[in-house]
């Protein structure tokens, strides 16, 4: 029995996740809810009898990592400006590092916006929910109404 590198597997909807064998490719459709919350890195052994180890994503949106600039106005601090790096992406949110990371607080409002390192340097333009402050990182959810940019572009440079 021999171990692989370990996969990232993305987790559907119904808490199932389609694991792939990387020794006989053989594909199971597992349920995965009970280690929601709790474990993400499993192991699973194949009727070929390879073991290998997969972590399960169970995010909503798949999510990209990047390193973009942009600019953000948090519209909950009177307005203030600044710069952004854009650290990663999904179709729900993003996470970014700056160093006026005391100008935001848990529930701001906020818009960013950033040029993706497409072909076209589409620009993405977004009403955000910070959600998340750890150290220089600020996590925040798209505001569902956001109207600001083209999701299709957005998705196909995430999946790209």
């Amino acid at each position: 029995m021999s171990e692989i590198n370990t996969a990232k597997v993305h987790v559907r909807p119904d808490d199932t996740a389609l694991l792939t064998c990387p020794h006989c490719s053989r594909q199971k459709i597992a349920p995965v809810c009970s280690f929601k919350g709790c474990k993400s890195r499993i192991k699973i052994k194949c009727g070929c009898k390879n073991v290998f180890t997969v972590d399960l994503e169970f995010r909503r949106y798949i999510r990209k990592k990047t390193n973009l600039l942009g600019k953000f106005t948090n519209h909950s601090q009177k307005n203030i400006r600044g710069d952004i790096i854009v650290k990663n992406l999904s179709l729900g949110g993003l996470a970014f590092a700056t160093i006026d990371i005391d100008k935001f607080e848990n529930g701001d409002e906020v818009e960013v916006s950033f040029k993706l390192d497409d072909q076209d340097r589409t620009t993405i333009r977004k009403e955000a929910i910070i959600r998340n402050i750890q150290k220089n990182i600020v996590g925040c959810e798209f505001e569902k109404s956001s109207q600001y940019a083209p999701n299709r572009a957005l998705g196909y440079y995430i999946m790209s």
